[in-house]
């Protein structure tokens, strides 16, 4: 019977089995407890380590390892001991505390962009991840990463996150960048790019327009995580080469670029998350701005300018985020964007149709294109001289002052042609008598104030009360004033000359 068959057996799991059927009661109270902790106490000291046996690895870019491959470990059995699993983790994800809850840092493979990428993630997400990483079997449960994290979770922990920090308690986003800095510059193989598309066609052919592209560009390569507070506008048809310079900046920033913004919304709107990390971005083919009611000014001005962003997305954190961004906007539009007479943040060009429908030409600029291309491209960058560059010292185009032009209001048009006397001081009841129609008294005169002072001088010999343009207006409208309004400016002058001659 099954009692006598194991009465002439010695070992101990047939001991075992014995008393489980003979004393079934003892068996289940006392020896089955004592066996299950005998193999939990096994498996953990196959498995449990001690702190300092994991080798704490920094998060490398440039390292191929990704957070997929510890799925993969995983899956060919090639995790023993925690150790490996939690050293492994140390190399591909961090988190800290956000504003809203914990923000995880995890590095992964983007395959648009062919490279490695650091992302954003929320609790949920970073734990489901982790969750479905099976490991072993510990005599209780099925051990995954996510155990193995929450264990030793004080090794992947941060103050905080900056695109480019020394502060070693802080993860640094900026960790170089894709393609390699040479000893020298091969010129040859950026040649074409250099002095032909971007000289020729993109500044068309303005040499000041050209060194200014240039020293843009190299300032955001080489101040990474700082903004040139401005940004650039290319005007022109399609088919031209635009794309071709832009895309061709944007892989050589490839990890910290965007290259096909389509919408201001994607950069302002509820969903932006789009601009973390960037530090460039390409705006394609904006409307004209009275289509999106004027407010495209003011969204690109926080663009800009501002140094810190709003991140929302959603499945993942909401976060303050550094603002890094420089952007070049791309578009047919003749009206982009609205500009202000005194906006010194923008440099618009309208390119040349140097090589409009040119097929051989772009197929044989797109062949050069390879990884020798773009390192010696970057090299050129980061090597170029700018220690005199200033971002905010924008030339002034055509391109400029026709935008300009357009953005002009009746205050602006009535300086304008009462230049001279605007800067000399104007009497205030001459200035009352120009004002439009359908605007107020209140309104006229406050829109006067942000351009002029109000003061008193001497004219012909009695004290009066004047406008006088202030002087650092004396550049915006040197720079808006056309050669029609220098004329008619100019017109205006001589009969006021004349009259007063007459009167003498």
């Amino acid at each position: 019977d099954r009692k006598g068959r194991y009465s002439s057996r010695a070992n101990a799991w047939i001991l075992t089995k014995i008393i489980k059927l003979h004393n079934k009661e003892y068996y289940e109270t006392t020896l089955k407890p004592l066996l299950k902790k005998r193999l939990q106490d096994k498996n953990k000291s196959i498995h449990e380590i001690k702190l300092e046996t994991i080798e704490k690895q920094g998060i490398d870019i440039n390292d191929p390892f990704i957070f997929g491959n510890i799925s993969e470990k995983a899956t060919r059995g090639e995790y023993k001991e925690e150790a490996d699993i939690a050293t492994d983790l140390t190399k591909v994800i961090r988190y800290y505390a956000g504003e809203s809850g914990l923000v995880f840092i995890i590095k992964e493979y983007d395959a648009q962009q062919e490279t490695n990428v650091i992302r954003y993630k929320t609790k949920t997400n970073a734990y489901e991840q982790m969750h479905i990483i099976r490991l072993w079997d510990d005599g209780k449960k099925h051990i995954t990463v996510q155990d193995i994290f929450e264990k030793y979770s004080g090794q992947y922990v941060v103050e905080g996150v900056r695109f480019n920090s020394d502060n070693p308690n802080v993860f640094n986003v900026f960790q170089g960048f894709k393609y390699d800095k040479l000893e020298q510059v091969d010129e040859s193989k950026i040649d074409m790019f250099i002095n032909d598309l971007t000289y020729g066609t993109i500044a068309g052919g303005n040499k000041e327009v050209f060194e200014y592209i240039l020293n843009w560009i190299a300032f955001i390569a080489q101040n990474a995580g700082q903004k040139t507070r401005t940004a650039i506008i290319l005007q022109g048809l399609q088919r031209i080469g635009k794309n071709r310079f832009t895309d061709a900046i944007s892989e050589m920033f490839s990890r910290y670029s965007q290259p096909n913004i389509s919408t201001i919304e994607e950069l302002t709107g509820t969903f932006n998350s789009v601009v973390e990390n960037v530090m460039f971005a390409v705006l394609n083919e904006m409307m004209n701005y009275n289509e999106s009611k004027k407010g495209t000014a003011q969204a690109m001005k926080t663009i800009i300018t501002d140094k810190t962003i709003r991140i929302n997305e959603k499945n993942q954190p909401r976060q303050r985020a550094e603002n890094v961004i420089n952007t070049i906007i791309v578009t047919n539009n003749d009206y982009p964007i609205q500009l202000d007479n005194s906006d010194g943040r923008y440099l618009v060009i309208k390119y040349k149709a140097v090589h409009r429908g040119d097929h051989e030409y772009f197929n044989k600029l797109s062949k050069g294109m390879d990884k020798d291309f773009y390192d010696n491209l970057l090299t050129f960058f980061l090597n170029r001289d700018i220690s005199t560059f200033d971002p905010t010292d924008i030339p002034m185009t055509d391109a400029k002052k026709q935008l300009l032009n357009v953005s002009r209001t009746p205050v602006d048009d009535i300086i304008i042609k009462n230049y001279k006397k605007f800067k000399d001081g104007i009497p205030i009841s001459e200035v009352s008598q120009m004002k439009p129609n359908n605007w107020n008294e209140r309104s006229f005169k406050h829109s006067i104030l942000q351009k002029c002072t109000e003061q008193r001088i001497y004219i012909n010999k009695a004290r009066t009360r004047v406008y006088k343009l202030l002087e650092e207006n004396y550049s915006v409208y040197d720079d808006m004033m056309s050669d029609l309004d220098k004329e008619e400016e100019c017109e205006e002058q001589v009969k006021v000359d004349d009259a007063t001659e007459y009167f003498e």
